[in-house]
């Protein structure tokens, strides 16, 4: 089969989950014995990372890094189009991003097969009640209509697309990732730990209060450090952040590290005795699965689909007001050695069920 994904991120961008969840999806394909073609931009990738505006090869990837960041960018739908003669399948990750439409409604037309990622996009919390979003997605179920298969990572987003195209066909198929290399923790230990953006939509403001909340935290010498990167429309939530920090008297106890990548960033997991996701919204969370490779629990929080950490014990799932984050926390501190060392087992196992290579079947029946 070949596939093209006309993408707004992709491997190696530094923001959104995706850019990595379809570049293993992608290599994993590949592997099967499918081609997969990559139209996409510059965006979140370093300058000089890689070679815009010509054809190369990622990992077996036929892969186009257009020269643009815009929110319109004419070059990803000309070369995506362009593309549609050789491709069977086409795979869109972002409703909201404009082109796709474009693209989409050119594919259906050619008689392409369309499968179609919100990526979280049909939350409340990401519609906020948007007029002009709402009227968009009902000229996308008025013209596409069943004509699309949508993809949902999750039961909760699968509800989410109905709302809004209560007719669509969807299929359910979790995120699922590449196996990192089990990294050895390092010393100074990390007592908990956040990786991701830092944006409202995670909630961090109702996690330090949970923190400042938590006595059993307040008078330990237990950690609590938060890696990601600031994007500049963000920078005023960041300064809230450091400024509650300081308020709440935990600004020894409370580190902001800045951005960690690659081995560092899974060193980190390693060292950590608890990694948080405690999300307002978040359609799937691959950070999730990035901590559980290395055995380190997840406390994530029920605007994620992760329940299971509950039912496996190699977590929890609870909600995200200040309060229920102080008592899970008390939980956790209290935690004896016997108890965390099953979590750090049960972690384990758990990460395993979300191996990309052990699941692209799931792909491949839908392609």
């Amino acid at each position: 089969m070949r596939v093209l994904f006309p993408l707004d991120l992709f491997y190696p961008a530094k923001i959104g989950g995706q850019a990595n969840t379809l570049f293993w999806l992608s290599k994993a394909l590949i592997r099967k014995g499918h081609e997969v073609t990559v139209v996409t931009t510059r965006k979140g990738i370093d300058e000089g990372g890689v070679v815009l505006d010509k054809w190369i090869d990622v990992n077996g990837i036929r892969t186009r890094y257009c020269n643009t960041v815009a929110k319109f960018p004419l070059s990803i739908i000309c070369h995506s189009l362009s593309e549609l003669k050789n491709v069977d399948t086409v795979i869109f990750s972002s409703i909201c991003y404009v082109p796709n439409f474009i693209i989409a409604l050119v594919s259906v037309l050619r008689g392409h097969k369309v499968i179609w990622s919100p990526r979280g996009e049909l939350f409340d919390s990401a519609v906020q009640g948007s007029k002009g979003k709402q009227i968009y997605f009902s000229l996308i179920r008025f013209i596409l209509g069943r004509k699309i298969l949508f993809h949902a990572t999750s039961e909760e987003e699968k509800i989410a697309i109905q709302s809004y195209f209560p007719k669509a066909r969807i299929v359910v198929i979790p995120n699922y990732m590449e196996m990192p290399q089990k990294e050895e923790g390092e010393t100074p230990h990390i007592d908990f730990l956040y990786v991701g953006r830092m944006s409202p939509i995670k909630a961090l403001d109702k996690l330090i209060a949970g923190l400042g909340t938590s006595k059993l935290f307040c008078n330990s010498r237990h950690n609590f450090k938060m890696v990601g990167s600031i994007e500049k429309q963000f920078e005023w939530y960041y300064k809230e952040l450091t400024e509650q920090i300081e308020h709440l008297g935990l600004k020894e106890k409370v580190i902001l590290m800045g951005s960690l990548t690659g081995k560092e960033k899974f060193k980190a997991y390693a060292s950590a005795r608890y990694s948080f996701l405690l999300s307002n919204s978040e359609n799937f969370g691959n950070v999730v699965i990035e901590a559980l490779s290395q055995g380190t629990p997840v406390v994530a929080s029920k605007g994620t689909p992760w329940q299971k950490l509950s039912e496996r014990h190699a977590g929890f799932w609870i909600g995200n007001s200040p309060e229920e984050i102080a008592e899970t926390i008390d939980t956790i501190i209290k935690q004896t050695d016997d108890e965390y060392e099953q979590y750090r087992m049960n972690a384990l196992e758990l990460a395993k069920d979300f191996d990309v290579h052990d699941h692209v079947n799931e792909w491949e029946r839908i392609l």
